[in-house]
């Protein structure tokens, strides 16, 4: 370490307040939306893709937390700074040492599953729903045609798990939709606003600086920075994930709309047909068009459930390290990142 630090007062004290009464607002309310924009309405992703949207919830959440530890670690430090200022004015020998407040355990797996929208379906039911009246509707839709489809499996029985194979992807598609848009909104402004000033203003504070102690300050930095570049990848691969679900559901769905209609008039046909001796000729029909149709739309569901998996092991590949279900970070304790960055460095 070096015997006499040599600082600019003032370039640390505007630095300092640069973070404290510019970038940490900005990333206080981007938390705000952030904390409000990625979970999906009910019915959320539907039954059969709930262990997907958990893993989902749980990026998420763990990011969440990061970037909330990340909004005390600039106010950090800008109090280091001070700090520095204040033991330079003083002439004292001492350390700017801080670490931030523990905090909750980020979320599991099995955490995240509670906030899944299939869940939120029965314990925030109906205030989930007021005043949606379009996302009512589309999820109203889905459910009608599965109970054409039932209908239809009344008459051609093998037909019956087409449309209970559909019911697991009944899903929140508005809901999806606005959260992507929402989620790649706050990844680009975390990037060039809130990102791009907190560089800034705490690289500035170096100007002047000479001393081996700002080695140890600009590694701070650069961690922390980091950590929130990493953020705002991950939260971009959240909205491209959510698109990509919307967009696979979204063709399932009008496949199966489109199919749903014109096959129930025709079972419905073939049924008051078979009257006579041309039952013994149109039900063994009905068995196997209800099988071949069963065994299409089985195939399909299993397709999209395939595919979005495909997605959700991308979003997992975005993080820096996957080790298992509970935890996507550096330590592998679920405790964010940024709580484990030592906001120090020696001031003299």
């Amino acid at each position: 370490m070096g015997n006499q630090i040599d600082i600019n007062p003032q370039t640390l004290l505007n630095a300092a307040a640069g973070l404290d009464k510019d970038v940490r607002p900005d990333m206080d309310e981007l938390n705000g939306r952030f904390a409000n924009s990625y979970h999906i309405e009910a019915p959320g992703w539907g039954v059969g893709l709930s262990p997907f949207e958990a893993m989902y919830n749980m990026v998420g959440d763990y990011h969440l937390k990061n970037l909330q530890a990340a909004s005390e670690a600039i106010s950090a430090v800008a109090a280091g700074l001070r700090k520095t200022v204040d033991n330079y004015n003083l002439a004292e020998k001492a350390n700017v040492e801080m670490f931030l407040a523990p905090a909750p355990d980020a979320e599991s797996w099995g955490a995240g599953w509670v906030d899944t929208g299939i869940v939120r379906t029965f314990h925030t039911w109906p205030a989930s729903l007021l005043g949606a009246t379009s996302e009512v509707i589309a999820v109203a839709t889905q459910l009608a045609f599965i109970g054409i489809g039932v209908a239809t499996a009344a008459m051609a029985p093998d037909y019956l798990a087409a449309p209970i194979a559909a019911t697991l992807l009944v899903s929140n598609g508005f809901s999806m939709v606005a959260c992507s848009r929402e989620l790649a909104d706050i990844a680009s402004t975390l990037e060039t606003g809130v990102k791009a000033k907190f560089d800034s203003f705490a690289n500035s504070a170096t100007g002047g600086w000479v001393d081996d102690s700002v080695v140890e300050y600009r590694e701070v930095i650069a961690e922390l920075s980091g950590e929130i570049a990493q953020a705002i990848k991950v939260i971009g691969a959240m909205s491209s994930v959510l698109a990509s679900v919307f967009a696979l559901l979204t063709t399932f769905w009008f496949a199966f709309l489109a199919f749903t209609g014109p096959f129930f008039i025709t079972v419905l046909e073939l049924t008051i047909s078979a009257i006579g001796p041309q039952a013994a000729f149109i039900e063994p029909l009905l068995q196997a068009i209800g099988a071949l149709a069963a065994a299409s739309w089985l195939t399909a569901v299993g397709t999209v459930v395939g595919l979005i998996g495909a997605g959700i092991a991308v979003l997992a590949s975005v993080v820096k390290e996957f080790t298992g279900m509970q935890t996507f970070d550096k330590q592998g304790d679920s405790t964010p990142d940024v709580r484990q960055i030592k906001i120090a460095w020696h001031s003299s």
